[in-house]
């Protein structure tokens, strides 16, 4: 959650680990503290951030599909559960679509909120994986974009970025939280997976 390589937030904003904030609320130097490492909640109202993924895939073996599972939702101030806002992916600095998540959720308290964290702060998100492979980019079931995986750069034995966020451009600025462990309802970080076929041997 918090080893992202960049990013650029506006209020409001911050980020917790499972035990306390990290600084203070809507101020964006916070995102730079050491202890960011270990941040298991992020939220921020525009911005994004992007993160280095690591490509160890080999020689005989070909990439054919990119998972990203994460769980997300909006940032309202406070909560509100009807909150559009327009979440943007991109890897490689190369757009693979939008999803629009519905709210900032908070009516009820996340499986695995702490004790310590609050009613009143968003409380759990939605789990969406984005699936991108030879037919295009999609959040679940649902095509975000054209864009197939051979648009996207992405070379064995090199990382690739992959940046979420909410544009001040996007149609419904509405944030973005993202639920890491021992936060939300389904108690992972973000989880990348990669799949691929066997080709021959390893050169």
């Amino acid at each position: 959650m918090g080893s992202y390589s960049a990013y650029e937030v506006r209020p409001t904003c911050g980020l917790a680990t499972s035990e306390h904030v990290i600084g203070h609320f809507d101020n964006p130097v916070f995102f730079d503290d050491p202890e960011r490492i270990f941040a298991n909640i992020i939220w921020f109202f525009s911005g994004y951030l992007e993160y280095n993924i690591p490509n160890y895939l080999e020689s005989n073996q070909k990439l054919t599909e990119i998972r990203i599972s994460q769980e997300i939702s909006s940032e309202a101030p406070g909560i509100c559960e009807n909150w559009p806002s327009d979440i943007h992916f991109t890897i490689n600095g190369i757009s693979a679509g939008a999803w629009t998540s519905p709210g900032d959720f908070g009516l009820h308290r996340g499986i695995y909120s702490p004790s310590w964290w609050q009613d009143g702060y968003n409380q759990y998100g939605l789990l969406k994986t984005l699936h991108i492979n030879s037919e295009g980019c999609f959040i679940d079931d649902e095509k975000i974009s054209d864009h197939t995986l051979n648009d996207f750069n992405i070379q064995k034995g090199r990382s690739f970025k992959y940046r979420i966020g909410v544009p001040e451009t996007a149609e419904n600025v509405g944030g973005l939280t993202i639920f890491g462990k021992n936060f939300g309802n389904y108690n992972q970080s973000i989880k990348v997976t990669l799949i691929y076929e066997l080709t021959g041997r390893v050169s």
